[in-house]
C-alpha cells in the first residue's frame, strides 16, 4: 500500500465523504500521547508491492486527516489492528467506539475575535518572510496547562525575562557601548520578530538601571522615508536642549545642534541616535548621517548612531548598489540577529519558567526537534552552490507556532504538545 496510489482510483475516502474531514482517532491519539508512527508500525500491509511492510507514517496521517483508505489491505484488518493497539495503551472502550466518526470539533476556530488579515498585513509582505496568522492562547489552553497568563504576551517586563543567545549578547553590548561612548556607528539587522525592538528597550532600561549619563535620541517620525537631516536636528535639540527654540535655516540649526552637543558632552553626557525601521531611510538621509557622526569636540566624538532595521537595510548599506553613499556605508558596522536554532528549547524553557510553569509540563522533548524542522521555520533560497535552507527560528514565529500547538493540544485534551501536534499546525 502506498500513498502515491491515492487519486488513481485504487483507494477511497473514508465513508465516501466528498470533503476531507479528520476522524476522531486523531484526537484520541493526541489525548493519550500516542505517536502516529507507533500506530503505523502495527499496520502490516496485505498486498501490493509493499506487502508485509508496515504502513508509512505519511499514509497513516492521510488516513487520520482525510479519511483515506488503503487499496490492498482490508479495511477491517486496519481497524482491528488499531483498536487492539488502543486497548493495549489503556484507551477506554467507549472512546474507542467513537474513533471512526468524523471530528467536526476539529474545525472550530481558536483565533481571536475581530481579527482581520488586512489589519495584520498592513504592508506588502516580504517574499522571504514567514507568514503565520497570529492566534491568542485560548482560555481553554490556559486552564489545560494550568497557566495564569500567556507566556508570549507582554512577556518581557524586565531584564530577567530576556533570553540571551551569544549573538544577542553581542548586539546588546554593542548597543550599550554605543550609548555610553561617542563615535559608534552600527546597524542592527534582523528579521521581523527577531528581537530588535526588545534589545533597544533593554538598552534604554539598562542605561537607567546603571545610571549611565547618556541621552538616547529617537526621532518620532513614523514614516522613516520622510526622515530628513532637518528632522534629525530637531530631534537632537529636543532631547539635548528641550527648552531651546530651533533655528529656521538648516545651516543655523546644524550649528545650534553641534553647540548643544558640545555643551552637553562637556557636562559629562554621551549621546546616541537610535533610528528604528531604518530600512525605510532614503539614501540622501543615510548620506547625511555621516555629517552627524563627524560632529566632535577636539578628539571626542559627540554622537553615536545605531540603525535598527530589517534585512532590507543590508541593501541600503551595499555600496555596490548605492555607491554615492559609500562614505557612510564604509563606516557603518553591521551586526545581525541570528535565529535561535538549537537554542529554541532553552528559549521556551525561560518563557514558561517566567510564568511559573515548566516546559516539560507543556511540551514533549521530541516536539522541540519537530519545531526546529517545521516548514514554517525555514525557507529555501537559491545560492551559488544550489538551493540552501535558511532557518527562521526567530522568537515571534516560534511563539506563534507554539501558541497554535497549545491550543490544538487543549482542544483535543492531549496532556502535552507532541511532535505530531507540531507537525499539524
Amino acid at each position: 500500500m502506498d500513498v502515491s496510489t491515492r487519486g488513481k482510483g485504487t483507494g477511497s475516502k473514508f465513508a465516501d465523504k466528498p470533503a476531507p474531514v479528520p476522524i476522531r482517532l486523531k484526537a484520541t491519539l493526541l489525548r493519550h500521547g500516542i505517536r502516529h508512527d507507533e500506530v503505523a508500525e502495527r499496520l502490516i500491509q496485505a498486498g501490493g508491492k509493499f506487502a508485509g511492510q508496515p504502513l508509512s507514517r505519511s499514509a497513516f496521517t492521510l488516513l487520520l486527516n482525510r479519511g483515506w483508505r488503503p487499496s490492498h489491505t482490508p479495511w477491517e484488518q486496519i481497524t482491528e489492528a488499531i483498536e487492539a493497539y488502543l486497548v493495549e495503551r489503556g484507551v477506554p472502550a467507549d472512546e474507542i467506539a467513537e474513533i471512526w466518526t468524523e471530528d467536526l470539533i476539529r474545525h472550530h476556530s481558536t483565533k481571536p475575535l475581530n481579527t482581520r488579515l488586512g489589519e495584520i498585513r498592513r504592508h506588502t509582505p516580504n517574499e522571504n518572510a514567514i507568514e503565520i496568522e497570529p492566534e491568542m492562547l485560548s482560555a481553554q489552553a490556559k486552564r489545560h496547562f494550568n497557566l495564569f497568563r500567556d507566556p508570549f504576551v507582554d512577556d518581557v517586563q524586565g531584564p530577567d525575562d530576556l533570553f540571551m543567545s551569544a549573538d544577542q549578547r553581542y548586539v546588546r553590548e554593542a548597543m550599550f557601548q554605543a550609548a555610553r561612548s561617542g563615535g559608534w556607528f552600527i546597524a542592527v539587522v534582523g528579521e521581523s520578530g527577531s528581537g530588535k525592538t526588545t534589545l533597544r528597550r533593554e538598552t534604554i532600561d539598562r542605561i537607567n538601571r546603571e545610571h549611565v549619563p547618556a541621552v538616547v535620541i529617537q526621532p518620532k517620525i513614523f514614516d522613516k522615508e520622510k526622515l530628513t537631516a532637518g528632522s534629525i536636528c530637531h530631534a537632537i535639540l529636543a532631547d539635548v536642549k528641550p527648552n531651546e527654540h530651533p533655528k529656521r535655516s538648516l545651516e543655523a540649526l546644524a550649528r545650534q545642534v553641534e553647540k548643544a552637543l558640545v555643551e552637553s558632552g562637556r557636562s559629562g553626557q554621551t549621546h546616541v541616535l537610535m533610528i528604528e525601521e531604518a530600512h525605510d531611510l532614503n539614501i540622501q538621509t543615510l548620506k547625511y548621517l555621516k555629517r552627524f557622526w563627524e560632529m566632535e569636540d577636539g578628539f571626542k566624538k559627540l554622537l553615536s548612531i545605531v540603525l535598527i532595521g530589517q534585512p532590507e537595510l543590508n541593501e541600503k548599506l551595499d555600496e555596490r548598489r548605492y555607491f554615492e553613499a559609500r562614505e557612510v556605508i564604509r563606516r557603518c558596522e553591521v551586526v545581525r540577529l541570528l535565529p535561535l536554532d538549537n537554542q529554541v528549547g532553552d528559549y521556551l524553557a525561560l518563557k514558561f519558567r517566567r510564568v511559573g510553569s515548566h516546559i516539560e509540563q507543556v511540551i514533549d522533548p521530541a516536539a522541540i526537534d519537530g519545531l526546529r524542522m517545521h516548514p514554517k521555520l525555514s525557507r529555501t533560497v537559491r545560492g551559488k552552490g544550489g538551493n540552501e535552507v535558511i532557518s527562521q527560528t526567530y522568537p515571534l514565529v516560534v511563539n506563534a507556532l507554539i501558541t497554535k500547538a497549545m491550543n490544538e493540544a487543549a482542544l483535543h485534551g492531549a496532556p502535552r504538545v507532541t511532535a505530531d501536534i507540531i507537525k499539524g499546525v
